[in-house]
């Protein structure tokens, strides 16, 4: 029994080496008779990325650059020695762009081309290569510097405050980007944009990463393929008091019994929003806009006052968009009479120097012309006229010479609006 069992443990081995055996030479044979009668495969590569390096080309020594293509990455038919395609892969190929023919700017339609990335000799023929073609953008690589202007939105301020819009500043205030000439060419504002849901009672920080770009048409333009020195900006919203003030122009000139109370104003504007940024500093309630002489009021009369000037020098700002204010005299209450004052109501004081000179009026009378109600205007006479020259500060280089007439009525609402110039006569005395 002891020896049948060594028999067949022997033999069973033997076969197994066997079988082994001659699995292998069969392998070898197949080996041998698949690469002298069919040398060469052809092996289908995937996912080859598509190198937009241009390096030498005559597009690099134009300065120009293979921004962006539409294909980025091939699939490649390849034919060649067994033993050395089959090493081939995604790795060690590189899909390419032969940019010798390119010397402008511009979008093109390129051939692929495909080759090794390492120095190895391996042989091999492209059968094809999918897709077969790519269109590139070429282009000059510029760098240019803009004005960033700082855009808030969705801000709001408590009752009495106001954003004061002029003075919103960004920091930095400028930004150098980088990128396709064209597309710096496209660039006509740069804003950093705050978008967060304020609601301020002071002046406010806030920092931003949002910068967005717009051509003249104020159309947003896409940022692809630009790189920017910046990338966080803060903007500073300045919050200032304000209120609504009302308009009002004053007389001046007016004889000290004058009621001034009568003259009414029709303005092109009532009001305006003015702000202030300094808590100590208060803001009235009414702006006096201009001064009117009132020997200057007469029918039709109307004058323009600019706001700008009136605030000249002072903390308040303009918050309306508003520049100019027209004042336009309500004359419909009143009427016009002209009357002759004889020379001998025409009264001379603080004549310089009197003790040395005689001072006479020479005009023998003069005629000026009263503004008031129409029932006034009809009692009125002479008598109810005063009219002063008052030379005092009067600079008297010769002996005759004219002087402006001041007058004032008994009525305290008629006025003259005569602007007379009476002729004055010096006359040394003796001794």
């Amino acid at each position: 029994m002891k020896f049948l069992k060594e028999f067949r443990e022997k033999h069973m081995q033997s076969n197994l080496s066997l079988a082994i055996l001659s699995v292998i030479i069969a392998v070898l044979v197949w080996l041998i008779i698949s690469l002298t009668q069919y040398p060469d495969t052809q092996r289908t590569i995937d996912h080859i990325p598509l190198s937009l390096d241009i390096k030498g080309s005559v597009a690099a020594s134009n300065s120009l650059n293979a921004l962006s293509s539409d294909v980025k990455e091939v699939t490649v038919e390849i034919l060649g020695s067994k033993l050395q395609v089959g090493n081939l892969n995604s790795d060690n190929l590189e899909a390419y762009i032969d940019a010798d023919s390119v010397t402008t700017a511009g979008t093109r339609s390129m051939t692929i081309k495909i080759r090794s990335k390492d120095s190895s000799n391996i042989n091999y023929e492209v059968k094809s290569i999918t897709p077969a073609t790519a269109s590139v953008l070429f282009d000059k690589t510029d760098t240019r510097e803009f004005k960033v202007l700082p855009q808030v939105q969705n801000v709001s301020t408590v009752e009495g405050k106001s954003v004061d819009q002029n003075d919103i500043t960004c920091d930095p205030s400028v930004v150098r980007i980088t990128g396709p000439s064209s597309k710096l060419d496209q660039i006509s504002k740069c804003y950093a944009v705050q978008n967060k849901e304020l609601s301020l009672d002071r002046t406010y920080v806030v920092s931003t990463d949002e910068l967005e770009l717009y051509n003249e048409d104020n159309s947003l333009l896409d940022q692809t393929g630009l790189s920017f020195s910046e990338t966080h900006f803060d903007i500073t919203i300045p919050v200032v008091t304000q209120k609504e003030v009302e308009l009002f122009v004053s007389i001046i000139d007016a004889p000290e019994n004058f009621d001034t109370s009568i003259i009414k104003f029709n303005l092109s504007s009532n009001s305006v929003l003015l702000a202030c940024n300094n808590s100590q500093t208060e803001i009235p309630d009414k702006l006096d806009i201009g001064k009117v002489s009132l020997s200057d009021l007469k029918p039709g009369f109307s004058q323009t006052f600019l706001l700008s000037s009136r605030l000249e020098g002072t903390e308040l700002e303009n918050l309306s968009n508003l520049e100019a204010v027209t004042v336009t005299f309500n004359d419909s209450d009143f009427s016009q009479k002209s009357i002759v004052i004889d020379k001998s109501r025409i009264n001379l004081s603080n004549e310089p120097d009197a003790s040395n000179y005689k001072y006479e009026i020479m005009s023998p009378r003069l005629e000026i012309t009263l503004i008031g109600p129409e029932e006034v205007l009809a009692e009125i006479t002479p008598e109810d006229i005063v009219v002063d020259i008052d030379l005092l500060n009067a600079n008297i280089s010769s002996n005759s010479f004219s002087w402006n007439a001041k007058f004032s009525c008994k009525y305290d609402n008629v006025w003259v609006i005569t602007p007379s110039k009476v002729a004055v006569m010096r006359t040394k005395t003796s001794g």
